[in-house]
């Protein structure tokens, strides 16, 4: 075990490894981590003040037979200030058998339930696309600070509040432990460019 983190997993098992790179959020790690020896202070009291790029989203899709909004000279995008959809795209497949569209929904929708979110959804939709929207196969919607990002009561905070703070580009535990993932990169940080980047780097790390 010299020179080694021992890892005590939450089903019962133990993994010994020489290295370990954390990429979950760093939010995350605060609520679902205990760390011995514990993580310094200054580092300890930063990750829940991390934010996590969209935490608060919705991310909603819905599926057709067939896509009667091309047939109606309609692109499927669509950008809104006003109800519930704030942000939709055509999500049809190149193979051409299914259709429908992905998008956001206003983060205070989340005080509804999935039921109501979705009345919300055609009706908005219905109004601008017409009644066809009302025949669909498939609604699902995701608030993804439910279950993705951490456990507690939602802090709102600035956009990319935190990332890539000096903090998170060091390694900890005798050179041991390392954070990565997107809210570490220094560049593009919350975005799927930010995470290349931060794997990149790491990467190069352990080169030699």
């Amino acid at each position: 075990m010299e020179n080694k983190l021992l890892l005590n997993l939450a089903n019962g098992q133990q993994v010994i490894a020489e290295q370990v790179i954390l990429c979950l959020p760093p939010q995350l790690v605060h609520a679902k981590i205990a760390f011995s020896p514990s993580l310094p202070s200054n580092l300890w009291n930063l990750l829940p003040s991390v934010q996590t790029w969209m935490s608060g989203s919705i991310k909603f899709v819905m599926e057709y037979d067939s896509p009667f909004w091309r047939e109606n000279g309609f692109s499927g995008m669509l950008y809104s200030h006003s109800g519930i959809v704030t942000e939709m795209y055509d999500h049809s497949n190149l193979e051409k058998n299914k259709f429908g569209f992905t998008g956001f929904l206003n983060s205070g929708a989340s005080a509804y339930s999935q039921e109501v979110r979705k009345e919300l959804v055609l009706q908005q939709l219905s109004q601008l696309l017409g009644n066809e929207i009302l025949n669909l196969k498939l609604y699902q919607d995701k608030v993804w600070v439910n279950e993705f990002v951490y456990e507690g009561t939602q802090v709102i905070q600035r956009p990319h509040q935190n990332n890539g703070h000096q903090l998170l580009q060091a390694s900890y535990l005798q050179g041991k432990l390392h954070f990565g993932g997107t809210e570490v990169a220094t560049e593009y940080s919350g975005y799927m460019e930010g995470a290349i980047l931060s794997a990149r780097k790491l990467a190069k790390q352990f080169e030699n």
